[in-house]
């Protein structure tokens, strides 16, 4: 029966995001193609033309993932309220929108990659698992996000929304304030060979940068469950 409410969930999950995803291919393509067919009716340079056609699986690209990141980031307490109507539990719906994630951000990874052969070579198999755990992990962030917006009420949601960034910037500002304060000490720091070397040493380790970032996913994916454990149905 679980497993039954699992593949539910997440295809759920497939069937929004597939909708999202072909919407924003519609609107891509079309939106690329009129506006090329314009400058070809003024210009009537077909080459030109083409060629700025071209220039379209890049942009796929692009907005393919944004749209995955949004729906991430969107829809946590829409899927939940949805969940909750089927009787799936937290943990289950948990699992399965996790379930999607991981599927859904594959394919469209491989899409991407396909679509920038358009425009460049094939990547090395290194770059490409490098470039996947990038989208994996930005998208798992958003979902993280995604679930704490989905505790706040409507009220909060702004003030949390708009809050945090002008708090990101004031930091920002204070710390680049802090920086060039201390423009000399950080001078003679960085002009240090035993903090070079030490530094060197540290970050040259090619097993850190993984490190950090299962550490990172961890934490992230812990906060997705937390979020999602805690997710009730409001009336605002």
């Amino acid at each position: 029966m679980n497993n039954q409410k699992l593949k539910l969930e997440a295809t759920n999950v497939f069937h929004r995001l597939g909708e999202l995803i072909l919407i924003t291919v519609g609107w891509v393509v079309g939106f690329k193609v009129v506006v090329y067919l314009f400058g070809f009716a003024l210009n009537h340079n077909w080459e030109s033309c083409v060629v700025s056609l071209r220039g379209i699986p890049s942009t796929l690209a692009v907005f393919i993932n944004l749209g995955l990141l949004a729906y991430f980031i969107v829809t946590p307490y829409t899927d939940f309220k949805w969940s909750i109507q089927n009787g799936i539990s937290r943990k289950t719906m948990w699992r399965g929108r996790l379930l999607a994630l991981v599927l859904s951000t594959l394919v469209i990874f491989i899409v991407d990659e396909l679509l920038s052969l358009a425009n460049e070579p094939l990547k090395s198999p290194r770059t490409l698992l490098v470039n996947f755990l990038i989208l994996l992990t930005g998208v798992i962030t958003c979902q993280a996000i995604g679930n704490g917006f989905g505790l706040l009420s409507r009220t909060w949601k702004w003030i949390v929304g708009i809050g945090l960034p002008v708090m990101l910037i004031i930091l920002c500002v204070a710390l680049l304030r802090v920086m060039l304060a201390l423009d000399s000490q950080i001078t003679a720091l960085i002009s240090n060979q035993q903090f070079i070397s030490a530094m060197t040493t540290l970050f040259g380790n090619p097993v850190l940068p993984y490190l950090l970032w299962l550490i990172y996913f961890a934490v992230v994916l812990f906060l997705t469950k937390v979020f999602n454990d805690h997710l009730q149905l409001r009336r605002d």
